[in-house]
């Protein structure tokens, strides 16, 4: 059995199957899957319908990390044009949904994650299932992966594409943020991005009712409004959700990063928060206190069941929810945090150990729902391949 290989890659999902396609055919490729089967993540793309990108992005607009600066050196280098020529390329037709949504003509996902596969094998790749990846070490000018069955398999190079640690029920684990240490990379305190909110109030008298309206999130420190929207709002029992909620939640985010927290934090009772969950004690009390949404309707576009709720009229059409928290890890879209891209070349290689590689989710780069992330990680993904 073969057990060296010139790259191994972590993950047979979009990111590890794209990896291994834009990489040289002439190198030997050995992609490593925990699950049963590849490309779990890909099959619920767009709930089933295979979105892949947006068509209309600005960097600068629709992306969070601490260095735009690199992501408007990657988005040049692979944007969401070429994705598109990729798919047209190999037969696979892409249209425009609203918002500059993306998706396969096809509205079957399984098209999508059947081309990455053909591809990914005819580009000289071996993929392995059932093979979860329980170490990671680099022995002298090689890498050594140890799977759960205790088989060592070594490599040239690695490529770690294991995603964050929200939407659980495909898999995803902390297993990134370990590897990481492992070779000694900085990590950021991961975050759960595009997220329901929990409000104080009941509101599953309308729960999935959806309606337009303009959502503005409040703080009640300073009683301005720290991020404004337009789109339709999803009520869900004690939640909201909805992509304007999504996008909501990371300008909470952003807010609370920008604040000093030094007295609110002394307030705070730490006695039985395990150290690791400390990040998150202090953001779900600060929204607790400290956010408050605003709801502006339009009486005309408002289902008779919501109006009916908050009493709504001609002279009331403004009704505010004030925060519980964010939904859970398993609720959340994407995670924020992990690897500084600070700590990686143009190529995406770390300075730490050349031959070992990061892309997609396992970064700090983050965008807003509507497949910007998608986006970020076939570039980044297309980048690392480039580079191997």
């Amino acid at each position: 059995m073969q057990t060296h290989y010139d790259i191994i890659i972590i993950w047979a999902w979009a990111a590890g199957l794209f990896t291994s396609i834009e990489s040289p055919v002439s190198l030997r490729k050995l992609i490593l899957e925990k699950n049963k089967n590849p490309g779990v993540k890909v099959l619920l793309s767009g709930w089933e319908r295979a979105n892949v990108s947006n068509i209309d992005i600005e960097v600068e607009r629709d992306y969070f990390g601490q260095n735009k600066k690199a992501l408007i050196w990657m988005f040049k280098k692979f944007n969401q044009y070429d994705i598109m020529s990729f798919f047209a390329e190999n037969g696979i037709n892409i249209v425009e949904e609203d918002r500059g949504r993306l998706i396969l003509e096809s509205w079957d996902s399984r098209e999508l994650l059947e081309l990455l596969l053909k591809k990914s094998k005819e580009n000289n790749t071996n993929i392995l299932c059932n093979s979860p990846v329980v170490d990671v070490m680099k022995i002298g000018e090689k890498f050594e992966v140890i799977t759960g069955d205790g088989i060592r398999y070594t490599s040239d190079k690695l490529v770690i594409t294991s995603g964050g640690k929200s939407f659980s029920q495909v898999g995803t684990t902390w297993d990134g943020y370990k590897w990481a240490e492992n070779f000694w990379h900085t990590i950021l305190t991961p975050h759960r991005w595009l997220c329901w909110l929990v409000s104080k109030k009941d509101v599953s008298e309308i729960s999935w009712v959806s309606c337009d309206l303009k959502l503005e999130i409040i703080s009640n420190i300073s009683k301005k409004s720290i991020y404004t929207e337009f789109w339709p709002l999803l009520f869900t029992h004690f939640w909201v959700s909805g992509p304007i909620i999504f996008n909501g939640a990371v300008a909470i985010w952003e807010y609370i990063n920008s604040l000093d927290l030094t007295d609110f934090v002394s307030l705070l009772d730490f006695s039985k928060i395990p150290e690791n969950e400390k990040t998150d004690y202090i953001e779900r009390n600060f929204i607790k206190e400290n956010i408050t949404l605003k709801l502006t309707f339009t009486l005309e576009k408002i289902p008779k069941r919501v109006v009916a709720f908050f009493e709504l009229n001609e002279e009331n059409i403004e009704i505010f929810l004030e925060l519980q928290d964010y939904r859970t890890w398993k609720e959340a879209k994407v995670t924020w945090g992990w690897i500084s891209i600070d700590e990686l070349t143009n190529a995406l290689e770390s300075k730490l150990f050349p031959g070992l590689y990061f892309a997609g989710e396992i970064l700090d780069i983050t965008g807003k729902t509507w497949w910007f992330n998608l986006q970020f990680s076939w570039t980044s993904w297309h980048i690392v391949g480039k580079n191997l």
